[in-house]
Formats: C-alpha cells, structure tokens, sequence
C-alpha cells in the first residue's frame, strides 16, 4: 500500500506531494488529492498550512509558542487523515524538517511527540522520532511469548551451569554471571522493539530464575 505523506508548503496544505484540491494527471487519469476527505478536515488541514506559513515568515524558532502549535496541529491532523483514509500516513513536519511515520493509526489517534532540534556545538542536531502505533498491546501473546523464552533460557542455564558449579563452587557461578553479562548489553539494545521486547524480558527472567538454584547447588555441594 502506498504511502502518503501530509505536509505544508508556501501556505498550502500537500497530500501525497500536491496540493489539496488540484488536479493531478497520474497516466491513468486525473485525481483531487483530499477528494476523500471530510471537508472539515479539508479546512482544517488548509488553515493549518497557512499558519505553518505564517510561522515560517515570522522567522520565529521551532521552539517558539507559534512554532510547537503549528508542528502539534499538524501532527494530529495528519493522524486523522490516516484515519479517515485507513491507510500509512508520513507527516512531514513543516516546523522541524522531521518525516513522522503513521503506521497503525485506525482508531482515534496517539500522536507521537516529535523532538525539536538541539544544538550541538553551533550545529542543530535532529532528535529521534517515533513511529506511532494505536493498536493495542498484546498482553496474552506477549506474555506467553516470554514465559516460554524464559522457560527455555532458565532450562539452557541450568544445564550449562549446574555441572560449573558441582565442580568448581561459587568459581562456577562466577562464570556463569560473566557468560551473562556479556549477553545483557545485545539484549538491552532490543528492549523497546515491538515483538522482540517479549522475548528479551523473557530473557532477562530466566537469567533471575537460574541463580537460586545455582546458590542452592553451590551450598548444597558445600
């Protein structure tokens, strides 16, 4: 499916690069970007492009109280055209430069914040941005998803483990903490991404599971 990006340029509002309302010759025949649009959003969109004008002709900054309005009211109309038109969204923020993916945006929108540049250094540096996702989080499969990721890390310890430490004692579980540690760091990397956080905190609770029984071995053989 194809793309679309909403922005605004020299006062006009612009769905998939042309203006609302033009003509546009595609080969196969002629089409009005906005045309399945509300018209309230039509007029939302074409008084919110002037605004971004305006800001921009003002030559206030991005963090000005005209510059966050304009890069916050595009953002949320920009997320009810991917509603009204149920299909991705980009927003491209006419304040910061910055191109905002809406992914997943069928019910009433979350708008992501979007971060406005920082200096460094005399440079202006763009800050990360988020992709937006409205669906909802999917407790039981994720959950399950990392019962049995920590299931099966707890079982894989154990196995390695457990023979370290009836032959070399608390030496044992230092090796073990060590084999660890060294996976925590590509773990941590992948905490936030969607699917593969289950399965790192899955992860992360086998690792905690094994230990007590490690020290129970190592008193025990003690």
């Amino acid at each position: 499916m194809t793309v679309l990006e909403v922005g605004a340029r020299r006062g006009r509002a612009l769905v998939g690069g042309h203006p609302l309302g033009a003509a546009v010759d595609e080969g196969w025949g002629h089409y009005a970007p906005g045309a399945d649009l509300t018209p309230g959003l039509v007029g939302e969109l074409d008084d919110w492009a002037r605004a971004a004008d305006a800001w921009e002709r003002s030559g206030a900054g991005p963090r000005s109280s005209e510059g966050v309005r304009v890069s916050r009211t595009g953002r949320h109309l920009a997320a009810r055209v991917s509603v009204v038109l149920r299909r991705p969204v980009d927003y491209r923020d006419p304040v910061t430069g910055l191109r905002i993916p809406l992914r997943a945006v069928t019910t009433a929108p979350r708008v992501p914040a979007v971060p406005l540049p920082t200096r460094r250094r005399g440079r202006r540096v763009p800050g990360t941005v988020s992709t937006v996702f409205t669906e909802p989080t999917p407790w039981v499969t994720g959950t399950t998803l990392a019962a049995i990721v920590a299931g099966l890390v707890l079982a894989a310890n154990l196995a390695l483990a457990l023979p370290l430490v009836a032959g070399l004692g608390w030496f044992g579980v230092l090796i073990d903490l060590v084999v660890v540690a060294g996976l925590v760091p590509a773990l941590w990397l992948n905490r936030t991404v969607p699917t593969w956080r289950w399965a790192v905190w899955g992860a992360f609770t086998g690792m905690g599971l094994a230990v007590p029984p490690l020290v129970v071995a190592v008193l025990t053989a003690g």
